[in-house]
């Protein structure tokens, strides 16, 4: 990376989520008792850009899944203190953190909310008060060995993290970043269901790791990005924390390989779009088809078993959970709000989508190259929609595919969505159309 370029405006900061186990944990639904320690602190991790009055805060937290509810309460509380910032909430989707409720159907506990909330809104407000002068860089580079399509891996993917990364201000030429976030998109599950320890799982590895081989001083966040059916399942070796260390510092001796890389951004303002959309459900499922499905389920797992398969024999054993919550599905489908926030922003060179669930590779890959930028994707992101397999996946009786509500077509929908806000950024103002902020301040509808 070269030095010089003009500056741009960024802060980050973090706050620790506290809880008092026990605590029930989210993520796995055959997992009933509460967490007994923490292990290592679920956090929510903000990063501001843009104008310290009018910043877009990037608040990155250790849980499963955000609702839109919960997003719109910390919006209203973030501003309270800083009525001109945007606020987008990620989970990073750790199945070790704290349980809120949003995709086993158990209301979270309040006191637990409430952490989450003090956590999240701390971490904004700070991140806006540090905002500082920075230049910024980008660096993008295959990972391998640390995760595969989970359901499907001989399909193979290439798979990459990501980097924006953030340097002092000025002509000097860099060293060790100040900031680094960081998007991955891997299914955050190191740690099983007999796992009762809160842990921030795979992000919170590599973010030690990586600010360990950096010198410590340099705040880390990882995001996740389009990870509906990719995961660790075929490349962990155990599942505990020694696997989840060893993942981790592969992840971070990658990034850090990289860094001697990042090339630097162009600067230039801020400007951010959303749209609320709505998305087709699923047909009800046939009972006689989800029977068969059943069946032929069973007899492979008892064939995968026999084999000592244990990682096909998973795959298997959660088909058979997307077959039980196909059938409870059938009779909600109707009832079901399938309607979600997409979010776009550029900050100078860089783009950034947010999008609200669990997004297959490939649609998240086309959304990564649409505006032939640089572009970081916040999976999981300002609400939960569920899976959202692309329309070829549902020939097959995946998980991802029986659990999810949404329809064939729904991720291509997502994209094509997602797409056109980043193309809108990148016309110039006065071309007929909302800039990113006007479209913003009215609500996102359309």
């Amino acid at each position: 990376m070269s030095g010089g370029g003009a500056a741009l405006l960024a802060g980050w900061a973090s706050a620790e989520v506290s809880l008092a186990p026990p605590v029930p944990m989210g993520g796995y639904a055959a997992r009933q008792e509460p967490a007994r320690a923490v292990h290592d602190p679920v956090e929510v991790r903000a990063l501001a850009l843009g104008e310290a009055e009018r910043p877009l805060v990037l608040a990155v937290a250790d849980l499963v899944a955000v609702d839109a509810g919960l997003v719109g309460r910390l919006r209203r509380r973030l501003a309270e203190r800083r009525p001109g910032a945007t606020l987008w909430l990620a989970a990073t989707h750790t199945h070790s953190g704290p349980d809120v409720g949003r995709l086993l159907g158990r209301k979270p506990l309040p006191e637990v909310e409430e952490a989450i909330a003090r956590a999240a809104v701390r971490a904004a407000e700070e991140a806006v008060a540090a905002m500082q002068p920075v230049r910024a860089a980008w660096v993008s580079t295959p990972v391998e060995g640390v995760a595969t399509p989970r359901d499907h891996p001989e399909e193979g993917a290439q798979l990459e993290l990501d980097l924006l990364v953030l340097d002092p201000a000025g002509d000097r030429a860099p060293g060790a970043p100040l900031a680094v976030l960081g998007s991955f998109p891997c299914h955050p599950t190191v740690l099983g269901e007999s796992n009762l320890e809160i842990s921030a799982d795979l992000p919170g590895a590599f973010r030690r790791r990586l600010a360990e081989r950096l010198g410590g001083g340099t705040w880390v966040a990882l995001a996740t990005g389009a990870a509906g059916d990719v995961s660790t399942r075929h490349t962990r070796r155990g599942q505990d924390f020694a696997e989840l260390e060893r993942l981790g510092g592969l992840l971070a001796d990658r990034a850090a390989e990289s860094l001697a890389y990042r090339r630097p951004l162009a600067p230039g303002p801020l400007a951010v779009a959303s749209r609320h959309l709505r998305f087709p459900p699923k047909e009800p499922p046939d009972a006689a088809l989800l029977d068969r499905t059943e069946a032929g389920l069973r007899a492979r797992l008892e064939a995968a078993r026999q084999a000592g398969r244990e990682a096909e024999a998973r795959t298997l054993v959660t088909a058979l959970q997307g077959v039980e919550a196909a059938r409870r599905l059938a009779g909600e489908l109707g009832s079901l709000d399938l309607s979600g926030e997409l979010a776009a922003a550029a900050w100078g060179g860089l783009r950034l989508a947010a999008v609200p669930g669990e997004l297959y590779h490939r649609p998240g890959d086309a959304i990564r190259r649409a505006a032939g930028l640089p572009t970081l994707l916040l999976g999981y992101a300002n609400g939960y929609l569920g899976y959202l397999p692309e329309r070829s996946a549902y020939e097959r009786p995946d998980y991802e595919v029986l659990i999810s509500p949404l329809g064939p077509g729904a991720a291509e929908l997502m994209v094509a969505a997602v797409r056109e806000l980043l193309a809108g950024l990148a016309e110039p103002a006065g071309q007929g159309r909302e800039t990113g902020w006007e479209r913003e301040r009215r609500g996102g509808e359309g």
